[in-house]
């Protein structure tokens, strides 16, 4: 009788695995196919099926990434993370070098010239181009950094609740990562990647008032930054009264409103955007749920909000279930940065934010977003697996025990 109930108990674990894998790739996959058909129907008309095209280039190319991860073991790749967090902290010094070097006098050109840099756009510097294609090492930056906190944090247990080991070492190390995000003049990437931070501390244990501490700073500089910037200071104003300045700066975010406003209930009708072809600019990057309420209209719109809340509560799933303490942390971590994501994008064109250039994961268009999207499920696919196997073979091990005793197990 105990080894059945033990054998049931073993294979109902198994089942929730593989229904909380079950789960994530039926919400991603309807993410993915909605993305895929808003972004056809918000650019055919101006672009035919180029962009498109690319963007299934990039499903593609992180589709075959994410089986990969998925078939790593999860603490493996968190050993080495720090080589990868060294990688992109380069490439992101790399670019604050280059817009550094675009703000002297006279250097600007060259600046423009320099390798790996096709140019600044909208007077940053974010992109690296490899060859045809361009990369954001900004984004890339929130999962690895993920993945090497939840490596120390597992590795550090002990020392969690010090002020060194526990809170300055990992904070230090985070803190230096979103600098150069910062300096490379991307203030939301930065304040969501401190969010995560924050929040991966507090489920490692970090002492309650460090991380107060931490949060109480980071609320000045974010104050002090927006206030000594003038163009931060314009979009805070601008979204306040979009209306008001929809001849000049507020002209995108006043737009956007009006496509949401304008579908309704229901929407007018999939492809029947006007926005879209007139009015609303570079709808098919940070913009596109603005052409899902106009053309599906609100229940659309709830709909896709539900299946984000669906996604984070996936991760949060796979951590219930994981078998080490690194695996929580990486799958919480995972579950508040792609939510984060979704819920600011939709904050923004919804005009409950100021304008932002945060993507809408899995829809809005873009190699390095979808890239990292779909690198962050192979991540938790890699603990549920990780997970799985462990416990049964623990199972195993422990039937082994019941069933021959002791003594006959070990020998």
């Amino acid at each position: 009788m105990w080894r059945v109930f033990r054998k049931g108990l073993a294979q109902r674990r198994t089942n929730m695995h593989k229904t909380a894998r079950t789960f994530l790739l039926v919400i991603v996959a309807f993410l993915l196919v909605f993305g895929i058909s808003m972004l056809y129907s918000t650019t055919y008309v101006s672009s035919g099926e180029t962009i498109l095209a690319r963007q299934l280039t990039w499903v593609g190319m992180g589709a075959v990434a994410a089986v990969l991860v998925w078939r790593c073991d999860h603490r493996f790749l968190g050993r080495w993370a720090w080589v990868a967090l060294i990688l992109v902290g380069l490439a992101l010094g790399y670019l604050v070098f280059a817009y550094l070097l675009h703000k002297l006098p006279g250097m600007g050109g060259i600046a423009g010239h320099l390798p790996f840099i096709s140019g600044p756009t909208k007077g940053s510097f974010r992109w690296l181009r490899l060859g045809p294609i361009s990369l954001q090492p900004s984004e890339f930056a929130k999962p690895i950094l993920i993945l090497f906190l939840a490596d120390h944090f597992a590795r550090s247990a002990r020392y969690i609740q010090e002020f060194k080991r526990g809170f300055l070492i990992p904070m230090g190390i985070a803190g230096g990562v979103i600098a150069l995000i910062l300096l490379g003049k991307n203030l939301s990437i930065s304040v969501i990647t401190s969010v995560v931070v924050a929040g991966l501390a507090f489920v490692a244990g970090v002492r309650m008032r460090y991380l107060a501490a931490l949060a109480a700073l980071g609320v000045v500089a974010v104050i002090a930054l927006v206030k000594i910037d003038p163009e931060r200071m314009s979009r805070l104003t601008v979204f306040r009264n979009p209306e008001a300045h929809q001849q000049g700066e507020g002209y995108q975010l006043w737009t956007s409103q009006l496509a949401m406003g304008s579908g309704g209930l229901r929407g007018m009708g999939f492809t029947n955007s006007r926005m879209k072809q007139f009015y609303l600019p570079e709808a098919h990057t940070d913009f596109i749920v603005a052409i899902v309420g106009e053309e599906l209209g609100f229940l659309a719109v709830s709909v896709l909000i539900l299946a984000y809340g669906l996604l984070m509560a996936a991760a949060f799933w796979i951590a219930a279930l994981a078998s080490d303490r690194q695996g929580i942390l990486l799958s919480v971590g995972i579950g508040l940065s792609l939510g984060l994501h979704a819920f600011v994008n939709i904050g923004v064109v919804s005009g409950f934010g100021p304008t932002t250039g945060v993507t809408a994961p899995f829809l809005s268009y873009g190699g390095s977003s979808m890239l990292n999207s779909l690198l962050c499920v192979g991540l938790l696919l890699s603990v549920s697996r990780t997970s799985e196997r462990e416990q049964d073979q623990h199972d195993l091990a422990s039937g082994g025990m019941a069933m021959y005793g002791p003594r006959e197990a070990e020998g």
